[in-house]
């Protein structure tokens, strides 16, 4: 049977768990304008960003990204990494762990 939810129904901020689980951990990612997560990595885990909605700069190692509304980015989480509010934003985070072949 299928779990259903909303992104505005999980509660916690920054961070929302949207599975108990946390398999695949996959989180709704609340920022106020202006708000930003310090840089840090996820080396285990490849990475996909969803924005929902509000602007994102993200910075990934180096370089940096204006996100919109809509936008998808997938990533190595084994680079520094920061997600930074232009306006206040939701986004959704998968975190897929790596596997070796």
């Amino acid at each position: 049977m299928p779990e259903r939810t909303s992104l505005d129904d999980l509660e916690s901020a920054p961070h929302a768990e949207v599975f108990e689980d946390r398999s695949p951990r996959t989180v709704r990612l609340r920022l106020a304008t202006d708000e930003r997560v310090p840089e840090h990595r996820h080396p285990d885990s490849n990475v996909v960003l969803h924005l929902v909605d509000g602007a994102l700069e993200l910075t990934l190692g180096d370089e940096v990204y204006d996100l919109e509304p809509g936008d998808v980015v997938r990533f190595d989480g084994d680079q520094d990494i920061s997600p930074h509010a232009l306006e206040n934003s939701t986004a959704l985070v998968v975190f897929a762990p790596k596997t070796e072949f």
